[in-house]
């Protein structure tokens, strides 16, 4: 599916939407698409990116932010991550308790001495809400030619408490180049064993098209691992936009020039 840029996609999270709240999903991918699309007007691909994200994560819904589910001690321990490919500038925190994960990934990004900075905490009300959503996701390329990709996430519940999932992880959880931006979703440990994001840049280095390296990927992890436990999106610097989940279902969205926004979560929609 070839968009002209400005281009954003979204995901929030794969899983048995069969079970979950399809239309609240969408609903909600909806209006982050509109508001970090209205980004491309004041800002960048980063800005699109950043601020989708972050009204994915105070919608509540999805397993982020506001929404994010509790570890074993019944603690909030969030991870997000942030990256510029073109530049290959990168930020991301780590088990932290902040209202909004990507905007601090954002701060280290732009502080530039590190990468990645785990414990960070401030004051600041959880929503407490029933969640239906999962882990969610943006990439984005502009008039620039700039790929971003970005991804939260509040973890998987019960985790041990300080257990770091793929989201913060580059090439795990996100990745971007300058021919690619990825971000994915499902089970971490998984995810952070086969580095799913950086396997499809790999894959579009190689000249492969970018459908048949997520397809691949995707594949090369139900091969290893079985079904519903991963799904992925990525748009490329031609301004293809692609994913692949192995799940029941994954709620994603894309917004471009001309077209949009496009919502859904079930297999076999294209938009």
């Amino acid at each position: 599916m070839k968009h002209n840029p400005p281009i954003l996609a979204l995901h929030g999270g794969a899983g048995d939407w069969t079970k979950r709240d399809a239309e609240g999903a969408i609903k909600s991918i909806r209006q982050a698409l509109e508001v970090g699309f209205s980004e491309f007007h004041r800002g960048s691909a980063v800005e699109a990116v950043v601020e989708s994200i972050a009204v994915m994560e105070d919608s509540g819904f999805f397993d982020a932010g506001k929404g994010s589910v509790r570890n074993a001690m019944g603690e909030i321990e969030m991870d997000a991550g942030l990256m510029v490919g073109n530049e290959l500038k990168v930020g991301a925190v780590a088990v932290a308790r902040v209202k909004n994960p990507i905007r601090k990934a954002l701060e280290v990004m732009k502080q530039g001495k590190h990468v990645l900075i785990a414990g960070l905490k401030e004051e600041w009300s959880h929503g407490g809400n029933t969640v239906s959503g999962d882990t969610v996701g943006a990439v984005a390329l502009d008039d620039l030619g700039n790929l971003v990709a970005g991804t939260s996430t509040g973890g998987i519940e019960g985790k041990a408490p300080g257990r770091i999932g793929d989201s913060p992880i580059p090439g795990a959880g996100y990745y971007a180049t300058k021919r690619i931006a990825a971000s994915c979703t499902g089970i971490g440990e998984i995810i952070l064993k086969v580095l799913p994001a950086k396997e499809v840049d790999m894959l579009v280095s190689m000249g492969f098209p970018l459908r048949i390296a997520l397809k691949a990927v995707a594949e090369k992890i139900t091969g290893m691992f079985g079904e519903g436990n991963f799904g992925i999106i990525a748009v490329d610097s031609s301004g293809h936009v692609g994913w692949s989940f192995n799940t029941r279902g994954m709620a994603r969205g894309v917004i471009s020039k001309g077209v949009g926004p496009w919502v859904s979560v079930f297999e076999g929609d294209i938009p």
